[in-house]
């Protein structure tokens, strides 16, 4: 009897350790599926080089039919440099003046000519709103956001086949 009691400590101890192995074998065993689920859905998910070229938004076949190639949301457009601006700013405390160059951010490509063919009564208006600035006006970053604001206003005002999405400072100086 005695062998017996000592023979079932043994076996109830084997069966102790055999538990936390189990347990531990159990537990690599979920890990490595869990890694390999993780895996497998980045690797099967990741867009391939073919698949992003088809998922680029299209442009609207009444578009192409005009020539006119409009920018999804998202990306910027067609690009077109202006000629430097000069003008004397509005200020009490002596003259002022502010020099800008600006790149305009197009909605499409053809309204590059609609722009030539306003130059005049563009450049008119975006001289008239850079004159009636003073130097506390355009000074802080906040004062040229506003001023990008205005002068994409006034720009559109004048265009009938597109628009200007945005306009950029490549010259600031105010002396």
């Amino acid at each position: 009897m005695a062998e017996e009691k000592s023979g079932g400590k043994e076996a109830a101890a084997q069966k102790g350790k055999q538990s936390p192995v189990l347990v531990i074998i159990i537990v690599l065993v979920l890990l490595v599926l869990v890694g390999g689920g993780v895996a497998g859905y980045f690797l099967l998910m990741a867009p391939k080089s073919g698949q992003s070229q088809a998922a680029a938004p299209q442009v609207v076949d009444m578009q192409a039919q005009q020539g006119q190639t409009y920018v999804p949301s998202g990306l910027s457009g067609p690009m077109k440099a202006m000629d430097t601006f000069i003008v004397n700013l509005t200020d009490a405390q002596g003259t002022r003046y502010l020099k800008v160059t600006i790149q305009l951010e197009m909605s499409h490509e053809m309204l590059s000519q609609e722009i030539e063919k306003r130059l005049p009564q563009i450049r008119d208006e975006v001289i008239t709103l850079l004159s009636s600035k003073s130097f506390d006006d355009v000074a802080t970053i906040a004062g040229k956001r506003a001023l990008k604001r205005s002068i994409i206003s006034s720009m559109n005002k004048y265009l009938t086949t597109g628009k200007v999405l945005n306009v950029y400072f490549s010259e600031f100086v105010v002396q």
